[in-house]
């Protein structure tokens, strides 16, 4: 038996009170309206007894629509729980004085028992023991007043004690339902906390990342003033040149930056100081548009300081004249060596948030695949994969505005999420050697569902739309087929979004070419073969002449990861 963690404990017993709530409702309406409504029945099979049973009916959706207001107006749990028992108990009275009316042992009515007895399990969210409680409790109720108020006879014990069997053998096989939906629900719990934790972690440690970038942001910013600072006090270099590049006049700063006199730079060339990987940049770039009279912005290049020792530069310059004539054209030149420094680390603490990022997804999509040894690196074969089916769509005209290199970087990503929702499945399914049976199949085909409604519920603690957003559609939709025969939903062609089509071909490929311990690896020629055949009925026909076209790198990528 699933068990929560005795700190989840409140959160989980506070969710089946609020689920319990909303399926009572469900439960008080379906009587309202569906008592009287059977009356329909009751002209028929009953045409002597219309009168009273109608009267019958009515009194129960009555006191049923009594229970729902005052439930409305309560929202207590106990008192819910209270009010639908009692009112599951009145509806089998009401059906058995139906019975004792209509030949008591032998009467028809008896499978409305059933109905109310198998409604009940199905959608109230009960334990095993409210379960068997309320089970026994409505059998007491048909069998007391029947066996008390009918004439027995051999005949009459013989249906009294057949209706008795499959009535106990109903309530059995509900127990059972309940249990297994008990346990689904604690697993689907558990998933949610576990996700709801490692979100938590992923954004501590983020946080702390996005704080740092913060700190060295705010370093930038205030040398940015300081060198405004500097540049307002003329502490900037300042040189005037000639229309031959030849130095001028300088002030000191400039001077004691290059480590010269000034001497020895007064009609030297302006290019001698700079580095020779820059030259061309220089001739090329700014002197011209300088010379031509135009003002020159935010130009950078490198300088060689005292010492040899390199600086980064920023420049503006300008053509200076006076009365109409040309002085020369003056050069403010600024040392921004700190900060393309900070700007460097600035863009090595984003590229550490990306890695983080990238880290954590792929340690969240390891939950699933760690419990199955035999999977390999499916995962990294399966992003390899749909980048690479992607990025062949994006050639296509009538993909290429809507695959960015956004989404072929977030394919790329939440791709690998795709099974995350076998978290919730049995090791006992999950792990089978063997050909899984139907019910084991249709409880493997959950897992889609459980990891859409994990990644859906990450979703809304992040704005806007993310790499979750496609996680989410690979997750919930992966299985579809394109002829609508896939499952959870039964998509069909394009109703099926462009991410899952594109990681169905990408599983699927895999799962052929890889070894399991309950088959063997096929080749890429057959696995080829069986694509092309399906194509329009499994896959996508465009995803699958996106493959045809790029088997050659799906081959590449397939080996390079079997090798590392």
């Amino acid at each position: 038996m699933e068990r929560i963690a005795p700190k989840y404990r409140p959160v989980y017993d506070q969710e089946i009170k609020n689920l319990f709530l909303q399926r009572s409702f469900i439960f008080f309406w379906l009587g309202i309206v569906f008592f009287p409504l059977f009356s329909l029945l009751d002209s028929f099979a009953a045409r002597e007894h219309f009168a009273v049973f109608l009267a019958y009916r009515v009194c129960l959706a009555f006191i049923l629509l009594l229970f729902l207001i005052i439930l409305h107006r309560v929202n207590g749990h106990l008192l819910t729980l209270s009010f639908t028992l009692i009112a599951y108990l009145l509806g089998g009275l009401t059906i058995t004085l139906m019975v004792l009316k209509t030949g008591g042992y032998s009467s028809a009515y008896y499978v409305g028992l059933l109905l109310i007895s198998v409604g009940g399990f199905a959608l109230l969210p009960l334990t095993i023991g409210q379960a068997a409680f309320a089970g026994f409790c409505l059998y007491c109720v048909y069998a007391v007043p029947v066996f008390m108020f009918s004439r027995p006879t051999a005949d009459n014990l013989k249906i009294f004690f057949t209706n008795s069997f499959f009535f106990l053998a109903i309530i059995m096989v509900s127990l059972v339902q309940c249990k297994q939906e008990t346990k689904a629900r604690m697993r689907k719990f558990k998933l949610n906390m576990n996700l709801k934790s490692l979100n938590e972690d992923l954004s501590f440690y983020t946080h702390n990342l996005e704080d740092e970038v913060g700190k060295r942001v705010k370093k930038i910013e205030e040398s940015e003033l300081h060198y405004k600072e500097l540049y307002e006090n003329i502490l900037d270099l300042i040189v005037l040149i000639d229309s031959n590049a030849k130095i001028l006049v300088a002030n000191q700063h400039f001077y004691s930056t290059i480590g010269r006199r000034p001497q020895t730079v007064i009609g030297m060339s302006l290019l001698n100081i700079v580095h020779a990987d820059n030259l061309s940049m220089v001739v090329d770039g700014m002197l011209p548009r300088l010379f031509q009279g135009e003002a020159v912005k935010d130009f950078q290049f490198v300088i060689q300081g005292q010492g040899e020792r390199l600086l980064d530069v920023e420049c503006n310059a300008k053509k200076i004249l006076k009365e109409g004539r040309e002085l020369g054209f003056q050069l403010i030149i600024r040392d921004i060596t700190e900060r393309k420094k900070m700007e460097k680390k600035l863009l090595e603490s984003y590229r550490l948030i990306d890695r983080s990022r990238t880290t954590a997804i792929l340690a969240l999509a390891k939950l699933a695949e760690f419990r199955d040894k035999d999977t390999g690196c499916h995962l990294e074969r399966i992003r390899e994969y749909s980048k690479i089916l992607a990025a062949e769509l994006a050639k296509q005209p009538s993909y290429q505005h809507y695959i960015t290199r956004e989404y072929i970087d977030d394919i790329y990503l939440s791709s690998i999420l795709h099974d995350i929702g076998k978290v919730g499945i049995p090791d006992y399914i999950l792990l089978k050697p063997g050909k899984l049976t139907m019910e084991e199949y249709e409880t493997m085909k959950c897992h889609s569902v459980y990891g859409g409604d994990a990644l859906c519920e990450s979703e809304k603690q992040t704005a806007g739309q993310s790499f979750l957003t496609i996680g989410k559609q690979i997750a919930y939709y992966h299985h579809e087929k394109w002829d609508g025969s896939g499952y959870p939903n039964g998509l069909a062609g394009p109703k099926i979004p462009l991410s899952a089509r594109i990681v169905a071909l990408a599983d699927a490929y895999d799962a052929l070419t890889s070894q399991r311990c309950y088959k063997s690896a096929i080749s890429h020629e057959r696995a080829k073969e069986i694509i092309i055949r399906d194509a329009g009925i499994h896959f996508d026909p465009d995803v699958v002449e996106a493959f045809l076209a790029q088997e050659h790198a799906f081959q590449q990528a397939r080996l390079r990861i079997i090798i590392h």
